[in-house]
């Protein structure tokens, strides 16, 4: 009687011969370890673990702690949004420049200074556009506060600053990916 074989059998049969090349297996660790990284990154952002919880999940993920520190920078540059709030992910990238170099840590801080000054520059702006609008609807008086989130205006002044401030944060990300390569 013939003995019938399972799918992982069948599989491990036709397999037996393949054989992975040694860059195509650094490629599948590094793609591997910023896998974990990003799913314990994205609890983290996304509130369901806090400070603590990431940092003893970052210590469970096998690969060394500069191509974690290389992926979760990748990580959270890459999902900064401007048009979101990026509170703790800023924050996160505030502490991991200061574990590498506090001068980093600075140059992070300084970029998020400029980049809400910015920010509370344009929003002065566009308030006063919308208003002078709205007055020449004839929507006027002391109770009138506009939705500045509505309005196009705000969302293009967002991006454009957002865009400078991306750029700035790209810069600072290859400083400190080098400080992490050290």
């Amino acid at each position: 009687m013939s003995r019938i074989k399972s799918a992982i059998e069948l599989a491990m049969e036709r397999t037996k011969n393949l054989v992975m090349s040694e860059e195509e297996r650094r490629s599948f660790t590094a793609k591997e370890l910023e896998n974990k990284v990003r799913a314990v990154v994205r609890r983290y952002l996304e509130g369901i673990i806090e400070n603590d919880g990431l940092n003893k999940e970052l210590a469970m993920v096998e690969g060394g702690e500069k191509p974690i520190k290389s992926a979760l920078v990748d990580m959270l540059v890459d999902e900064f949004d401007v048009e979101e709030k990026n509170e703790r992910l800023l924050g996160l990238l505030d502490e991991l420049a200061g574990s590498v170099k506090e001068p980093l840590r600075k140059e992070l801080q300084a970029l998020r200074a400029r980049y809400a000054e910015q920010i509370e520059k344009r929003e002065m702006i566009v308030r006063e556009r919308v208003a002078a609008r709205l007055k020449e609807m004839g929507i006027t008086g002391s109770a009138v506060e506009p939705n500045l989130e509505e309005w196009d205006e705000w969302g293009e002044s967002v991006r454009d600053a957002g865009q400078a401030f991306k750029k700035g944060i790209a810069e600072w990300k290859e400083k400190l990916k080098a400080e992490i390569n050290k």
